[in-house]
């Protein structure tokens, strides 16, 4: 835990080059047929992470139930997105946008019926959120030429701030790691420009000869 504290900066700077880089594949590559199995392993990730924290937290069980069968349906949704797109030929085509808008639909919706219940709290970032995910899921239900390839420039703005942040985050972080181990190496200059005491043997004194006194 101490290496991962000490060179926690290292690991930002490469999850921001591997971001900003999967970015720039999916703008310029074959972005389009990776980008839906893309977004499907990210619903598929949240929503195994909410899964077990809403659970133990929520104490109205209506709201644990709705929750619980949303997660559900996520879940299949995510692995619909995946599973379609790489078994066929023709991929998801215009089910891409059912699904993505039933899912974002879906998630605004039950965040909002949480709230009017007194069972839930938000704050201003989650309402936002939660307004966009209600809008921009309605206008990709009922657009039908919606494509992956719009996604793609909303991912490749995300992730070259959130790499920016990571980048900058990881600056500050490598500072703070040269500032101590600065303060844990010797000054070399104070100690070249130490003098040099020198150590003096200290030399055994010689003793006189002990002359024999005859006795008369």
């Amino acid at each position: 835990m101490k290496a991962i504290k000490n060179y926690g900066w290292a690991l930002k700077i490469i999850g921001a080059a591997l971001l900003i880089g999967v970015a720039l594949f999916l703008q310029f590559g074959d972005g389009e047929g990776i980008v839906i199995p893309f977004i499907g392993a990210a619903i598929i990730i949240y929503s195994v992470i909410r899964l077990v924290p809403f659970v133990k937290t929520q104490k109205s069980d209506l709201i644990k139930t709705i929750n619980i069968i949303e997660i559900t349906i996520d879940f299949a949704i995510g692995l619909a997105m995946i599973l379609i797109t790489l078994m066929t030929e023709d991929g998801l085509g215009v089910f891409f946008g059912y699904l993505g808008g039933i899912y974002l639909m879906m998630r605004g919706a039950v965040h909002f019926y949480g709230i009017s219940t007194g069972e839930e709290k938000s704050d201003l970032p989650l309402y936002i959120f939660h307004v966009l995910a209600l809008i921009v899921g309605s206008y990709v239900f009922f657009i039908s030429d919606f494509t992956p390839a719009v996604l793609i420039y909303i991912i490749l703005f995300f992730s070259v701030t959130t790499g920016g942040y990571l980048v900058f985050d990881g600056y500050k972080g490598y500072n703070v790691y040269r500032r101590q181990k600065t303060l844990t190496m010797p000054d070399t200059d104070r100690v070249k420009d130490a003098p040099v005491v020198e150590k003096r043997i200290p030399v055994p004194e010689e003793k006189e000869p002990v002359q024999d006194q005859i006795v008369s």
